[in-house]
Formats: C-alpha cells, structure tokens, sequence
C-alpha cells in the first residue's frame, strides 16, 4: 500500500519539469559534473568518504543562535557541507506537515492549514546555516509585532566626597530600542502540477526550502549591513573607523594601517567579543597584506576549505550581502560584537501551499515568509570601513 510520504513524493514530482523547461538539460549536466567531481574527491580521500558513509542518515542537534534543531544527514556534498543537513521532525509533526501539502494538492480546501511551529522553527534554522546575521546576532522571538526594550543611554557619573557631604548625582538616562515588524521578507515558488519526473526526491525538502529559506536569511544579512525595512544598521548605526573617498580611494583602503585603526576604534575596553565582517573581494586584499615586519597579517587555519582564521586576533566572517565596490555612503567591511545588534522575529519561517490562485494553469505556490525588524545596540562596539566621497 502506498504511504503518505510516496504519496506526496508522487504527487510533487508532477511540479518539476515544466518550470525549468528547456534549461532542464543544462541543470542536469552541470549537476552531473558536480556530482562526478564529488564522488572523484571521495574516492581519492577514502578516509573522507569512510567518516560520510558512517554519518548518513544520522540526527545531530545543534545548538544554534536560533534555537535548538535537530537535522538529519543526507548528502555527500564536500564543498558546502551544511547542505547535506536536512531539518528532522517527530512523526506526527512530519505527517501533520505532509497532510497540510497533500490538502492542498488533492482536495478542495480553504488553504487555511496551519504548518506546526516546530516546523516553522526548523526553517529558520535552516536559514541559520547561511546566514551571519542570523547565526551570530543577537535573536530576540516575539509574538507581537511591535517591541520595545530598554538601553542605556549614558554612564553614570561618579565623584568622590568626604562622609557629610552628598556624592554628584549619577545623570544616568534610559534609552529605548523601538522594533516595528511590519513587513514580511519572503518569496514564492511556482511548480507546474502536469509533468512528471523521473527522478525521486523531495522537490519541496530538498529545491524550494533550503534556497528559499537561504534567501531570506540572506536578506537579513543585507538589511544588518545596510537597511530597507530594519529600523537602524550599522552602516549608519556608528561613525567609527576609517572614511575613503571615491572608487580608487576605497578600493585601496584596506592596508595594515587602516585595519589597526578601525580594529581600536572598537571599546575593546568594554569586555565587547568583535569579529571581522566583510565580502569576498575584501578578504582577497587582506590576506594579501604584511605587517611593518613584511609577515603576512592573516593568520589561516592549519586545515581549512574557505577563508577560516583570524585578522589582527579577531575572527572573520564572509558576508556576500556586502558590496566590494561600495557606492557613496556604503561600507566595505565592519568591526564589531555582533550581540551588539538585535533582530527581533515574530515567530519562525512562515511555509505555505497555494493550489488556487494559477489552478487553470495546473500550477501550485509554495510561499515562504519571516517577520522581523533590527536595531543596534550600542554604537561604541562597533567601527567600519565605509566610502565618503569628498
């Protein structure tokens, strides 16, 4: 008898081939090489491909930024291995997920089925993976869509004064953070419902949840750097560091003498924990940098698959969101403690099915969403390198 699950593999399968239409053989053929290329590296390091045999199938909980997951592992991908991690439910919560997308596909129906919060919780999880605003940041759940949280303002002031005589007042003032979610950033996916594919997997776990879920948190990382909808960043959020002027001035800004200064323009005396954020392009001229003593200043991971290490002690994160040729007003890379910037999500990932709206052209929607806003917490434990032309 054919379960629920092959059911529902049936019946996504049917949404594939059309929507990729005549690109569908040069997909196949670049996965096809990737493919190759992976199993050539596994059978060349048998030793790798010993320990990925062994962890197939497997449940691994991580203990993330946002919240506690747990994820099987499926997949042989080398090169970015969190993509073989695939989020892992109970029974009745994977059922209950499996019967809201059959409803939806097979039967006449509102389309007001709720998807679990665990299954929502796992989707931003997934988006975690990456995404450096969300897996470093500090992350505040709400269940309201407006939040206030309280910050200090100023110091306090103190003197000293013999016994009889009264100490200065403190002069402490309370500041405010203020959170206003109300956008969603999100997407949706069309798939055809009329060709069916050859291939068995799970369109839907492995294609349109992982990139959509990828997405956003990429936007997140994006609205951290330089905002749209969040309510400060921290391109504005400081006006530390280091200022360049023009396309040549900020291309060649980052040298040892300009790192140094955004480095210390940080309250490293605060007990602040900052790390480096920057692009690619960036960490291409930083490892290319020497000290005073000509000794190269980037200090690289024994054994490492990408730009792993530290810079000046710190260490460093590759952020796509930022832009290498920054316009006026945009920074190149930031310095700062990353618990010193707050995004607040009103509930997890928002997951959907749509069968209505494009049901004549026998297509379904798969709808993703997240609500949140941010705020940096303090200017002082953050610096940047960011362009000013003069």
């Amino acid at each position: 008898m054919e379960t629920k699950e092959q059911k529902l593999q049936g019946l996504i399968k049917e949404h594939v081939q059309d929507a990729v239409g005549d690109k569908l053989s040069e997909i196949e053929a670049k996965a096809a090489a990737l493919e190759e290329a992976n199993a050539k590296f596994l059978e060349e390091n048998k030793a790798i491909k010993t320990k990925m045999d062994a962890m197939q199938d497997k449940q691994f909980k991580l203990s993330q930024n946002t919240g506690d997951n747990l994820y099987t592992f499926k997949g042989y991908d080398i090169n970015t291995p969190w993509r073989n991690f695939r989020p892992a439910m109970s029974n009745e919560v994977k059922e209950a997920g499996q019967d809201i997308i059959l409803k939806a596909l097979t039967s006449a129906n509102t389309g007001a089925y709720a998807i679990p919060v665990e299954y929502s919780n796992a989707l931003l999880g997934l988006a975690e993976l990456t995404s450096v605003a969300l897996s470093k940041m500090r992350i505040y759940s709400t269940s309201t869509n407006s939040l206030k949280l309280p910050a200090k303002a100023t110091r306090a002031t103190v003197d000293a004064q013999a016994f009889g005589t009264a100490n200065t007042a403190a002069a402490t003032t309370l500041g405010q953070l203020t959170f206003t979610i109300d956008k969603r950033v999100g997407a949706y996916e069309s798939l055809y419902n009329d060709v069916l594919s050859d291939q068995m997997f799970d369109v839907v776990g492995q294609f349109v949840e992982p990139v959509m879920a990828e997405a956003i948190g990429q936007n997140f990382d994006a609205e951290v750097i330089k905002k749209t909808e969040f309510t400060t960043d921290i391109t504005a959020g400081t006006s530390n560091g280091v200022t360049a002027s023009g396309v040549a001035g900020i291309a060649a800004a980052i040298t040892y003498a300009n790192l140094v200064e955004i480095a210390y323009a940080v309250e490293l005396e605060r007990g602040v924990n900052p790390e480096w954020f920057m692009p690619r392009g960036a960490m291409k001229d930083v490892v290319k940098l020497t000290d005073t003593y000509g000794l190269p200043i980037f200090n690289p991971v024994p054994v490492s698959g990408g730009p792993a290490g530290s810079l000046l002690g710190y260490p460093i994160n590759i952020m796509p969101a930022f832009d290498n040729t920054p316009d006026n007003g945009a920074i190149r890379l930031a310095f700062g403690d990353p618990k010193q910037y707050i995004i607040a999500i009103n509930g997890g990932l928002v997951f959907q099915t749509n069968p209505y709206v494009q049901m004549k052209e026998g297509i379904t929607q798969f709808i993703m969403y997240a609500r949140a806003d941010g705020n940096i917490v303090s200017d002082a434990a953050w610096a940047h390198l960011k362009r000013v032309d003069a």
